[in-house]
């Protein structure tokens, strides 16, 4: 099922001389295929891999963005908070000594969406893993469908009032996205979707 995706990582980690690929390759795919992840996925990592590819203007470490994409998710328990950190922490790991771990672990890091101003990479990868806002609206259904399954253990009005508060967050940022392409691309879309999806989930607030 995902053969190409596997064919492009073992060019990448052969062409950036990755140590170990084939287990690191078992590990991206174990761990993004398993049980309860319906957005967080390979699907997901291919997705960011292809808008990686579209960006207009390749960003000053490209390589090490995209290493960075393969990592971002690989932890993911909706249950936790420390996702992005314990991500890292596995890139880190397996990427020890390597030219690009360190740079690859702190775009990894700014995917918590705190600060990335002035850093280039970190926001091209910011504004990629957050693409998905702006997209068309019915893939957006689906990856609040998604999001929601992956919060499945979550009462339905629990789950709405937090999932509310995550996007007036989106809402209520001075600038959702940060590059000239990315605004430009999905800005528009992103808060039509938002304030749709937010407008769905008020009456289940209890």
């Amino acid at each position: 099922m995902f053969e190409e995706l596997k064919h492009r990582w073992n060019y990448f980690a052969t062409r950036t001389i990755i140590p170990h690929p084939d287990h690191l390759w078992e590990c991206i795919e174990t761990l993004y295929t398993e049980e309860g992840r319906h957005y967080h996925t390979l699907e997901h990592i291919e997705d960011c891999l292809n808008k990686l590819d579209q960006w207009p203007t390749p960003p000053p470490h490209r390589d090490t963005v995209e290493l960075a994409i393969w990592f971002h998710d690989i932890i993911y328990d909706t249950q936790r908070a420390d996702n992005e950190e314990s991500s890292a922490a596995l890139a880190t790991h397996y990427l020890r000594g390597h030219p690009m771990e360190v740079h690859a672990c702190a775009i990894i890091l700014a995917t918590r969406h705190k600060i990335t101003a002035g850093m280039e990479d970190e926001e091209v990868m910011c504004d990629i893993d957050l693409s998905i806002l702006g997209a068309q609206p019915k893939k957006y259904d689906a990856y609040a469908e998604n999001i929601r399954k992956e919060y499945h253990w979550v009462e339905e009005d629990e789950y709405a009032e937090a999932r509310v508060k995550v996007l007036e967050r989106f809402l209520n940022r001075r600038k959702l996205f940060q590059t000239p392409y990315a605004i430009g691309r999905w800005a528009n879309q992103s808060i039509q979707n938002i304030e749709r999806e937010r407008e769905s989930l008020l009456p289940k607030i209890s």
